[in-house]
C-alpha cells in the first residue's frame, strides 16, 4: 500500500496530534539533520509542563524493507539525540512491520489509525480498521489466489534461486502474470535478484504479509450436520464419497492437523472442495443448517489447493504452508495446532 511520500509527511502532523490530543502546543521542523543523520520530521510538544520530543521517518508502504530502512535511521538519529523518541509513519503498517517496529523498540502510526507510541509518561496503543484513502496496495496483486502460487513456491524452497522459467515450469502461470507478480515482489522487498536469479529476501517477511493475506480472504462455504460415530469416521466417510465420484478434496483446519500433528480434540470437520456444487448430499445423508453442524465446505479458491496437497493415510491434506493459514483463521480453537504446524513446517525448510 503506497502513498507519495511528500504527501505522507505533510498528513503526519495531522495524524500525531489525532493520536495524542492531550498534548499541546506542537512544533514540526521537517529534513531535521544531526550530524550524518537527517530524519523527515522532528516534533515536540507539551504535556502540563513536560516536554516531548519525537523523531519522525515517514515511509511511503508499510511492507518490512521499508520499515527496516526507517528504523535503521531513526536508531542512529536517537543514538545522537537520546531525548527523542522514534517513531514510523506510513499508510498502512502489515503485521510483521509492527513486529518489526517492536524488535527496534521503535513506535508507529498510520493514516488507518493503528498506533503504538511510547515516549515518558505517554502510552498510546490503537487497532485501525480503515484504508486509507488514495493509498495503492501491492498485496491484491501478489497474493491473489492464482499469484499466491509464486509465494508458496518461494516459501516451500526458501533457499532456491530460480529462473522466470522454472517458475512458470512449477505453478502453471503464465510468463506475463509471473513478470508483473514479481516486480511487485522486488519492489515491495520480498525478493530480490541474485546473480541474475531470483531470490527470496526473508522467509519471515513473506510468510507473514501471505497469512495475513490468506486470514482477511473471504470464503464460500456451507455447513452441514452429517451423522457419524466422531469426526475420525467423518472424514473417512467423506473422502471414500467424494474420491468415488472423483471430486477433488482435501481437509483443513483442525480436521487436516489432527492427520499431520494430532493435537487436540475437534468436532468439526474443514474441507476444500473444488466446487460446492458438486458436493453429493444425497449420498452422505448431509443436512444443511447454520448451527449444530459438524462439517464445513470450503470452495477452493485455487486448484493449487489440491495440487499441493498431501496423502496421509489415503485421505487428502492441505500442505503445510496452507494448514498453518487456515488454522490462524480461527485463533481459539487452532493457534496452538498452528504453531504446532509450523514447528514442523520450519523443520522441514532447513
Amino acid at each position: 500500500m503506497y502513498i507519495q511520500e511528500k504527501k505522507l509527511i505533510a498528513e503526519a502532523g495531522n495524524v500525531l496530534k489525532k493520536q495524542m490530543p492531550f498534548l499541546t502546543n506542537w512544533k514540526l521542523s521537517f529534513e531535521k539533520k544531526h550530524t550524518q543523520t537527517t530524519v523527515d520530521i522532528v516534533a515536540a510538544a507539551k504535556y502540563k509542563n513536560q516536554i516531548y520530543r519525537f523523531c519522525i521517518e515517514a515511509k511511503s508502504a508499510g511492507y518490512p524493507q521499508y520499515i527496516r530502512a526507517a528504523a535503521a535511521t531513526l536508531k542512529k538519529f536517537v543514538e545522537n539525540n537520546p531525548s527523542y523518541c522514534p517513531l514510523i509513519v506510513a499508510p498502512l503498517i502489515s503485521e510483521q512491520g509492527k513486529k518489526i517496529c517492536d524488535e527496534y523498540g521503535i513506535g508507529y502510526l498510520d493514516l488507518s489509525g493503528n498506533a503504538k507510541i511510547s515516549c515518558g509518561s505517554v502510552f498510546v496503543h490503537t487497532q485501525g480498521t480503515k484504508q486509507p484513502k488514495g493509498a495503492v496496495t501491492a498485496s491484491q496483486a501478489i497474493f491473489s489466489p492464482k499469484s499466491a502460487r509464486i509465494t508458496k513456491l518461494l516459501l516451500s524452497r526458501p533457499s532456491a534461486r530460480w529462473m522466470q522459467r522454472d517458475i512458470a515450469s512449477n505453478t502453471g502461470l503464465s510468463k506475463g502474470l509471473i513478470s508483473r507478480v514479481v516486480a511487485k515482489m522486488i519492489e515491495t522487498g520480498y525478493v530480490m535478484r541474485k546473480d541474475k536469479k531470483l531470490a527470496l529476501a526473508n522467509f519471515d517477511d513473506l510468510f507473514s504479509a501471505w497469512v495475513e493475506s490468506e486470514m482477511k480472504r473471504r470464503e464460500r462455504k456451507t455447513h452441514y450436520y452429517v451423522w457419524a460415530q466422531n469426526p475420525r469416521k467423518l472424514m473417512e466417510m467423506i473422502s471414500a464419497t467424494l474420491s468415488g465420484r472423483r471430486i477433488k478434496y482435501a481437509f483443513t483446519q483442525e480436521a487436516g492437523a489432527s492427520l499431520v500433528a494430532p493435537f487436540a480434540i475437534f468436532d468439526i470437520v474443514s474441507v476444500y472442495v473444488e466446487s460446492l456444487d458438486k458436493f453429493p448430499e444425497k449420498a452422505l445423508s448431509a443436512s444443511e443448517i447454520d448451527k449444530g453442524f459438524n462439517l464445513t465446505l470450503i470452495e477452493a479458491p485455487d486448484q493449487d489447493i489440491f495440487t499441493k496437497a498431501q496423502n496421509k493415510s489415503g485421505i487428502m491434506v492441505v500442505d503445510n504452508l496452507q494448514l498453518y493459514a487456515d488454522l490462524m483463521k480461527n485463533p481459539l480453537r487452532g493457534e496452538k495446532q498452528a504453531n504446532h504446524i509450523l514447528k514442523i513446517l520450519k523443520k522441514g525448510l532447513k
